[in-house]
């Protein structure tokens, strides 16, 4: 087994201290440029490899920032945590990846996991099993947290969302602008701040376009593909079923059509659907799924922003107060509702 090259092997190798390898690795002022020259030239020759992260921790930084999703297999998350790693590492700053999977108890252990590894900060989106903010509290008074699209309405933090209410007045007025009237809604659960935001969103489209919420057309789900068939199986049992769906998420409504189309049901021309966040697969399926565009590419790039901007008011020893960005959600008309 080969040997690990370690700063007393350099010094060895120079004639000098250990102490004034490691003061010229850390560029000390004290040592001469000549001598931090034929240090780097040592430790390039004998293999030397320095601790980064060791030399970070010793000055209280870690160069470490958590990054905590639901699920990498979104691409609205995987999209974000890309915009939010290529910001970062442009300021040396290195990521750490880790999925709640929607579960509480994950996300808690993971969070307790980011710690341990000493990261500076965390930016995270929240399971959907999450209904309060004791874990992310505890957090909150040792490192700087930044919150994207599923926040938590009583943690003071920086948050980036969409305006959801906004994004679903647009969906209820497309659906009525294209002829539906008796539109239900499937929702994720009310506890999860932009679901229950775009809940509200619906109901005052509605009213705004005169048109009555009947008994059943509110569903909360857990927004899997297997909640839409199943909901949309349920609303069409009823005596005056919907004739179009508005989902809080791309995968029940993805889940919708399947059931219609197994029922041999017509999308648009009898049931229109409209879904939310814009995921890949909604203009790879038939029909094209309308849904509602995040900008999770922008979102993510403003999280990371945020957080470098919370670090150095930390490292400056600056108060900084938490803001709040909302991105304007667009609508993408697609197959799915676009009847003619």
């Amino acid at each position: 087994m080969k040997k690990k090259i370690t700063i007393v092997d350099i010094a060895n190798h120079l004639g000098i201290t250990p102490s004034a390898v490691s003061k010229a690795f850390s560029d000390h002022p004290r040592i001469s440029d000549k001598t931090k020259k034929a240090v780097r030239q040592a430790a390039e020759q004998l293999g030397y490899h320095q601790n980064t992260l060791a030399t970070g921790l010793r000055r209280g930084r870690s160069g470490l920032i958590g990054v905590l999703v639901p699920g990498i297999h979104f691409s609205f998350f995987s999209t974000i945590i890309k915009a939010i790693e290529e910001t970062l590492s442009e300021k040396g700053y290195s990521v750490i990846i880790s999925q709640s999977r929607d579960q509480l108890a994950k996300e808690i252990r993971q969070l307790d996991n980011l710690m341990k590894a000493q990261v500076e900060g965390v930016i995270a989106s929240v399971s959907l099993e999450t209904n309060n903010s004791a874990h992310f509290q505890k957090i909150c008074k040792r490192i700087p947290v930044v919150l994207f699209d599923r926040t938590l309405r009583d943690l003071e933090v920086s948050k980036v969302v969409v305006d959801d209410y906004m994004g679903s007045i647009k969906a209820v007025d497309h659906l009525v602008e294209k002829g539906y009237r008796r539109i239900a809604h499937i929702g994720g659960l009310s506890h999860v701040e932009p679901f229950r935001i775009r809940q509200e969103g619906y109901r005052a489209g509605m009213q705004k376009h005169g048109l009555e919420i009947l008994e059943g057309y509110e569903q909360s789900s857990k927004l899997t593909v297997a909640d839409g068939e199943s909901i949309m199986n349920d609303l069409l049992k009823l005596p005056s079923p919907p004739d179009a769906i508005y989902a809080a998420s791309d995968l029940p409504a993805y889940g919708v059509i399947k059931c219609l189309k197994e029922r041999g049901i017509a999308v648009p021309q009898e049931v229109g659907v409209v879904g939310f966040s814009n995921e890949a697969y909604t203009e790879m399926v038939s029909p094209t799924i309308t849904t509602l565009e995040q900008h999770s590419e922008n979102m993510g790039l403003i999280a990371a922003k945020s957080m470098l901007e919370q670090l150095q008011h930390q490292y400056d020893d600056k108060e900084y107060v938490p803001q709040q960005s909302t991105l304007t959600p667009k609508l993408v008309i697609r197959e799915s509702s676009n009847r003619k």
